[in-house]
């Protein structure tokens, strides 16, 4: 008697109490949804603790939480490079999750691709594999991070850069049959690299678990206008384009009541860079790490986001969850969701300062339709529903699936 095969759904991060991490939080409801209708062969993660499901999850080994801390312990002890920290453990990770690709499986759904050794057995077993990245194609940014750091003169490597990251990275997409591009910038850099399998777009958004938070009336401010910034800074995420446009700003008009926050950590080499072009920035402030993110955004008037390419930046959606407008690059995927409706955003150009000073100028100067936009803002992000693309993402697995169970 035949048996139907199923969908095995894996994702690199691990269980939260009501969730997952990162992607796992997608492949957490994908499976909930796909368990109702009676597919889901498992949900596998990197380490599940003690937390349970409603449905069939699995650690991807009964070891696996032991790894980790040994690991998490090595590096406390040795301070491995975070880059081939994060490779060490996706070796292990595809290592162990090799064993959970059975014949049962009809289709294998990562949210990950750096998987060769478990890719290789899902081929041999003639199991379709879609793929679902939380990030644009790894070449394109390697590509576009190279650029950058020379032309700053910059020579660091990070997770986007490091040769043999891509290198597995090449070797897996390969053994990819489809992805799913869910931000414009993820579908449309997978649609134009070497990549031979089919890009689907589905566009969406991992929208994140905010606590509810309502905002009536925000009254126009007199004071300090307050543009802010926030990330783990790299060269990708383009902090040096916003202190030019700064730079431009503050030589243009001294007289403004204005001030620049930035927040997070600033990796060596781009604050050496930074330091030295512009060693002295009036009326700007560096936060570093920050403890209450809530009190970082409830005194912002402005948030930039100026990253040369990136997926969703979680930030700008926090920004617009606090209602505050957003000036974003086109090449980030999150300028999707707050441009919806009437717009909650300013879309600038990558690598355009100038373009970003004045969308400064212009929020400063019109301050009751700046704060519109960040009402906005949050509208769109709070009427947005993800579960509509884990509904969509769910139908188009089950539908190849039962093709796949026809033959």
């Amino acid at each position: 008697m035949k048996t139907d095969k199923k969908i095995l759904v894996v994702s690199f991060q691990s269980l939260t109490a009501n969730s997952g991490a990162g992607m796992a939080r997608l492949g957490y409801y994908l499976s909930e949804q796909l368990d109702k209708r009676g597919v889901l062969q498992d949900f596998i993660v990197y380490s599940k603790g003690k937390f349970n499901t409603s449905f069939k999850s699995s650690p991807v080994s009964y070891w696996s939480r032991h790894i980790l801390f040994l690991l998490n312990f090595l590096d406390k002890k040795l301070h491995f490079a975070p880059y081939k920290f994060r490779y060490v453990q996706e070796l292990i990770f595809d290592f162990l999750c090799v064993n959970k690709v059975t014949k049962d499986t009809g289709i294998l759904f990562v949210t990950q691709p750096y998987l060769p050794r478990t890719f290789r057995k899902a081929k041999k077993l003639g199991i379709e594999i879609i793929f679902i990245p939380a990030n644009p194609e790894e070449n394109y940014i390697c590509n576009i991070v190279t650029e950058e750091q020379n032309k700053l003169n910059i020579h660091a490597v990070d997770a986007y850069t490091y040769p043999k990251r891509i290198q597995l990275f090449n070797e897996s997409v390969n053994y990819i049959d489809k992805v799913i591009g869910t931000y414009p910038t993820v579908y449309e850099t997978y649609k134009n690299a070497a990549y031979k399998g089919q890009v689907i777009k589905m566009i969406g958004h991992l929208k994140p678990d905010f606590k509810p938070l309502t905002i009536d009336n925000k009254e126009v401010t007199t004071g300090t206008f307050v543009v802010g910034y926030l990330a783990h800074t790299v060269a990708l995420k383009g902090l040096h384009y916003l202190i030019e446009a700064w730079k431009m700003l503050m030589q243009e008009h001294t007289e403004y009541n204005i001030k620049l926050l930035i927040a997070g950590k600033v990796d060596t080499a781009i604050e050496q860079y930074i330091n030295e072009k512009y060693p002295s920035l009036p009326k700007t402030e560096k936060l570093g790490r920050i403890p209450d993110i809530k009190e970082f955004y409830k005194q912002l008037h402005l948030f930039v986001v100026p990253s040369l390419i990136d997926g969703g930046p979680y930030t700008a959606l926090e920004a617009a969850h606090y209602a505050v407008p957003v000036v974003i690059t086109e090449n980030c995927g999150s300028a999707e969701l707050l441009s919806r409706n009437e717009s909650g955003c300013s879309i600038v150009p990558i690598r355009d300062a100038a373009a970003i000073k004045n969308e400064i100028e212009k929020a400063y100067n019109n301050r009751s339709a700046s704060l519109k936009m960040g009402m906005n803002a949050k509208h769109n992000l709070d009427t947005y529903r993800m579960d509509e693309l884990i509904t969509d993402i769910a139908n188009y697995l089950e539908n190849n699936l039962i093709k796949i169970n026809a033959n």
